[in-house]
This record gives C-alpha cells, structure tokens and sequence, in this order.
C-alpha cells in the first residue's frame, strides 16, 4: 500500500474517496471504544485501488516460488457478480494468486456455517488444521490463545503494523497482547436488516425509523414488530435464536444498544450483570416472545432459520452485516428468495435517544501453525497480498477498509452508502466491544445460549439468567488468569 499515488480525479472517484474518507473516521474513533478520540488510529493513504491485474505482484523474491500446495478453509462465500458460477475465493481470488505464483497452488473448501467451532477444534486435536481460515476474531482469538494460530506481525509492512497497534479497538479484535493474529485491514458493521415490504403491506411504513442515522426506541420497535406480525399466516416481526452460541452477538448487541457493556477495560471481569440497564434489556427481549412479535420457540431456532425465514417473507428483521445484505439481493436475483422484499438497514432499538451502540469489527483471515516453514511463510504472504494488492477480499467480504482506500463495492446502493456513513459515527456514539479477546471467549458463546434457551422457556428469569451467565463468564476468566 505504501507509496502508491492516487490517479484519475473524475466526480465519480471524488465521491467515492468521500465515502472512504468517513470509514477512515470510523476506525479514528474507535481507538478508545466510546469516546472521540482519534489519535494514533490508522489514517487514510492518498493511494489509488490496486490492480487485480496479473502484473500486481508481491514484493520480488531472490529465489524461485517453491512447488507447494496451500488450503483455505472458509465460511460459504458470496459471488462477485450474480452471474458467476463459483464464489469470489474460487472465481476470482484464487485465479489471480495463480497468475502470479502458479507453483503455489490454493485449495479452497467450503464449511457450513454451524459446527465451524467444532471442525476446526477437531482438526486442532487431530493436528489436521488448514494453512489459512477465512474468519474472523470471535473464532480465531480464541484458536490462538490455544496456540494454533501464527502470529502476523512479520507479515505486515511496518508503516501499517505500526498504524494497527495505534488503534486499541483494533487490537482487541485482531491481537493477543502485541502479536496481531487476524488479517487486521478490512472492517465491517453488523446492524439490523428489515424487509420494508412489510411494513408497506400493512400500511405500517410510518413506524420504521425515520431520522437521517435510522434510531428507534425499544418501544418504537416494538410497536414496528407488532404491526406486521400474522400469526394466521405465520408472519412474524422478528426472529430470535437461541439453538448455539451464534445467538450470543445478538443479545450482546441489544445490552449495548441499552447503554451497558459486557467487560471492564482489561477484560478481567464480566461486568453486564452488575449493570440494571442489561436487566432491561433482557427483560424487553422476553417482552416480545411473551407478546408473541417473534417467531416461537426461540430456543430451537438457529441464525440459518433465522436467514431463511427472512428470505421467505416470515419474518421481518435479520441481523445483517454488508455481505448479509448482498446474499438476500443475490437471492432476489437467482430466484432463492420470496419476492417482495425490499431491505433496509436500520440501527439497533436502542434507549440513547437519537443514537446506538455500533457493531464495529475488525479483521477477516488467519494462518495456522504448522511443522512445514514454508507453508506457513507462504500462507502470510498470500494474506498479506489480497489485502495490499487487490481489492477482491473487500468486495468479496463486503468490507470496508482501514486506511479507507477505496475498495468500490457501495457505489450506486442507497442502504450500503447509508451503512458507510453510520460507521463514520464511530467517533461520537458507543463502539461494542465484543471481547474477542477475552481467555476462553469461545467457551462463554457456549456457556451462554443455554441460559438463554431457560430464560425462553421460563426455566429463568432475565435477572437470573443474567446471574449464571456472569458467574459462568467469571469462572472461565478466573481460570485462565490463575
């Protein structure tokens, strides 16, 4: 990335170095959490895209590409364009890797999106892990602080690393301690995704948020979501889940919106249950089961129902980042999806009055250890070239970028133009920390959807399963600092 110069100054790419610009705002903001303070966090380069042309290349080796083969795991992958056979990794991303080092061949494979966890802590076991997984730090901080996963520090041009540890938030998503283990260049935003057809079916379209950033109370949401659930005919406002851990960012993302957070600072203590306002958020997610808005039976219902409902007309809200937005207008277009749907991203419910917490989050990509040095220095630099040299991994992630190069893949659509310029409000509202970066963060996602399936099924109150999940939450931290 360093040293490249900006070419061409059509309006066109003027506005789209302004939607850049204001994602580089996001990542300012976000070095302290919550507060606007940007000093240090990465800034944007005045660079052009890079090419994906065969003539981008690596850095020139002083001795021949060695005879090797690399495999990818990955999450199901988008197409680039609606007319593509295969997905971005194998259309596109790997086709050029191949131009340019044919001798280092990329095997992909697809997992499906349940039991990811699980395959790759088998194969952990097993000593059977693939040279590089397309994910993100939820799952792989908690692989390397295991010891599986290969630092990237070397992999990364100094002037970047350097710009990456600036930036706290980052670090907590990307790092353990100074070792960067995930890919730390794209970022994204999770929101909520609606159908408005809907809501424009029963004469409703007035209760969807109005203001210029989409902010609602949980009491206009809930008077959203009553409006166009049809028991009758098995519509429902929204879906909860509950069935895996997968149900964990959602009820993370509502305790935030309601203005607690999960941890202290230095992730020694799970704090959310010392917090009332987490009671209440709690409290107004079983409100909607209990009024009958959301789909039944939460507990048994997984983040894949919860998809394919919404392509089905049955329900009305998704969580939705980037990429969620662009599979349900890939559905529309490919006949996989019940027509009429009309998506419109909007902010969590939320009691700040005129704001809410964001789902900001960093990094995509890591390398596991192996016995074989040169494929592990040969899976950093295919990491580090798709990030650097080619804008695929953005435009197929449906990413932002740190540095806000300007990587394309908004122009020309209303919600994804909408959802830029929320993530530039990084500086001024509340950023969720996750806590990615917690000892045992994979076991507190397992230890809390059972607490939630209780709380669905009357096992619990909100106030109790809220106790359980902090003890459980405290217990794994005590462990891992003894």
């Amino acid at each position: 990335m360093a040293g490249l110069k900006r070419t061409g100054k059509t309006k066109a790419a003027q506005a789209s170095l302004l939607a850049a610009l204001a994602l580089t705002t996001a990542v300012a903001g976000c070095s302290s959490g919550s507060k606007n303070n940007s000093a240090g966090s990465p800034s944007p380069k005045a660079s052009a895209a890079p090419s994906t042309a065969a003539g981008a290349s690596t850095a020139p080796s002083a001795k021949p590409d060695p005879t090797t083969e690399l495999t990818i795991w990955m999450p199901p992958q988008l197409k680039l364009n609606n007319n593509d056979k295969d997905d971005w990794v194998t259309s596109a991303l790997i086709p050029e890797w191949n131009k340019l080092h044919p001798t280092v061949k990329i095997k992909a494979e697809t997992l499906p999106w349940e039991g990811i966890n699980e395959k790759v802590s088998a194969a952990m076991a097993a000593k059977t892990t693939p040279n590089i997984i397309f994910d993100y730090g939820g799952r792989v901080l908690p692989w390397a602080q295991l010891g599986a996963i290969e630092p990237l520090n070397d992999a990364l041009p100094k002037d970047d690393l350097a710009k990456f540890k600036s930036n706290a938030m980052l670090m907590k998503m990307t790092a353990i301690k100074d070792d960067i283990m995930v890919m730390p260049y794209p970022t994204s935003a999770v929101t909520l995704m609606i159908n408005k057809s809907l809501w424009t079916e029963a004469n409703a379209a007035n209760l969807l948020p109005q203001d210029e950033y989409r902010t609602w109370t949980p009491d206009q949401f809930k008077a959203a979501l009553k409006a166009v659930t049809n028991k009758d005919k098995g519509v429902f406002g929204a879906t909860f889940f509950a069935l895996n851990e997968q149900g964990d960012q959602l009820y993370n993302n509502m305790i935030y919106s309601f203005g607690a957070k999960l941890f202290n600072d230095d992730y020694t203590k799970y704090v959310a249950a010392e917090d009332t306002k987490s009671e209440d958020a709690l409290k107004f997610i079983q409100s909607l089961v209990d009024e009958g808005v959301v789909t039944p039976h939460p507990e048994t219902i997984s983040a894949v129902n919860a998809g394919d409902y919404f392509k089905q007309r049955k329900q009305g809200v998704l969580v939705a980042s980037g990429a969620t937005y662009i599979s349900i207008l890939q559905a529309l277009a490919d006949g996989t999806a019940t027509k009429p749907i009309e998506p419109m991203l909007v902010n969590f419910p939320s009691t700040m009055g005129g704001k809410s917490a964001l789902k900001i989050e960093y990094g995509n990509g890591a390398v596991f250890k192996s016995s074989d040095p040169v494929k592990v220095e040969w899976s950093k630099k295919f990491l580090t070239w798709m990030y650097t040299e080619t804008t695929l991994p953005y435009q197929g992630f449906k990413n932002f970028n740190a540095f806000g190069k300007d990587v394309k893949w908004t122009a020309g659509d209303k919600e994804l133009e909408w959802m830029a310029k929320l993530v530039a409000k990084g500086g001024e509202w509340p950023v969720i920390d996750p806590g990615y970066g917690v000892k045992g963060f994979s076991e507190m996602r397992a230890a809390m959807f059972p607490e939630m399936q209780k709380m669905f099924i009357k096992q619990a109150t909100p106030r109790q399963t809220l106790d359980t999940i902090a003890k459980k939450n405290n217990d794994i931290i005590a462990k891992y600092n003894k």
